[in-house]
């Protein structure tokens, strides 16, 4: 791998009241992460690296794994970046997903933009994962990087196959996704532990504020949040990974 890598633009047009959709992107380079930088302390990533564009001129870090033509576009919660899903992606990739975690912008190996929200930096990566090949694409977030993912799932063209809210607020940083979930046509899973309180009263208030009979809703019990719902063992993680799992199943199995 070369010290740069090729990354794509979005093109981006959006309504007062929705968030920017995705094009088709066009091609340039910009310099990249090392590929000897051991990504997540994890010499088997180093190949697996990617860079691709971001807002405002910069781009955005994270590892691809995997091969077929579902990706699952993976977004951190706060205070962590794609390394906080490495066990499960590597998981999802050994089933037959092609899976891209990233950093939002500015955190970990992500360029800082001085502009634009964190649910553009999902579109932006839903953008990426598509001009790799990915015909598919489900978005996963976990806390406030689910928060940002319906808000992004909102306003894509064409639509993802399918949207996972892990323990995400209504709002989070100036994104509000109740005003956005009504406007999903495709199908979403909430998740939330019982005892991480004012998280499931969230996945709850977004699962009514969501049309349709797509739906879903676990509220599991214990405390675990966001992605530790799903990469850690305790109280609810069974129930948690066998939701999405038979979630995924139904709605984005994977295809070669």
């Amino acid at each position: 791998m070369t010290g740069t890598l090729c990354l794509f633009l979005l093109a981006a047009c959006a309504g007062p009241d929705k968030p920017a959709a995705t094009a088709a992107p066009s091609a340039t380079t910009r310099a990249a992460p090392s590929p000897t930088d051991r990504l997540c302390a994890d010499p088997e990533l180093n190949d697996k690296q990617v860079a691709f564009a971001g807002q405002a001129g910069t781009y955005l870090a994270g590892y691809l794994l995997g091969q077929g033509g579902v990706t699952l576009v993976l977004a951190p919660q706060a205070a962590a970046t794609g390394c906080s899903w490495l066990a499960w992606a590597k998981q999802q990739a050994a089933a037959g997903y092609r899976v891209l975690a990233f950093d939002f912008n500015g955190e970990g190996r992500s360029q800082r933009a001085e502009t634009g929200r964190a649910s553009g930096d999902i579109a932006a990566a839903v953008a990426f994962a598509r001009a790799k090949g990915g015909r598919d694409v489900v978005l996963i977030g976990a806390s406030r990087g689910a928060t940002a993912t319906l808000v992004a799932a909102a306003g894509l063209e064409p639509p993802a196959t399918a949207v996972i809210s892990l323990s995400g607020p209504a709002d989070y940083a100036g994104e509000d996704a109740l005003p956005a979930v009504p406007r999903l046509d495709v199908p979403v899973l909430y998740v939330a532990a019982s005892g991480d309180s004012a998280f499931a009263s969230s996945a709850q208030q977004l699962y009514d504020a969501t049309p349709g009979n797509r739906r879903s809703l676990a509220i599991v019990p214990g405390q675990l949040h966001g992605t530790a719902l799903l990469t850690v063992t305790g109280d609810g993680a069974a129930e948690a990974a066998k939701a999405v799992e038979d979630f995924l199943k139904a709605g984005a199995p994977p295809k070669p």
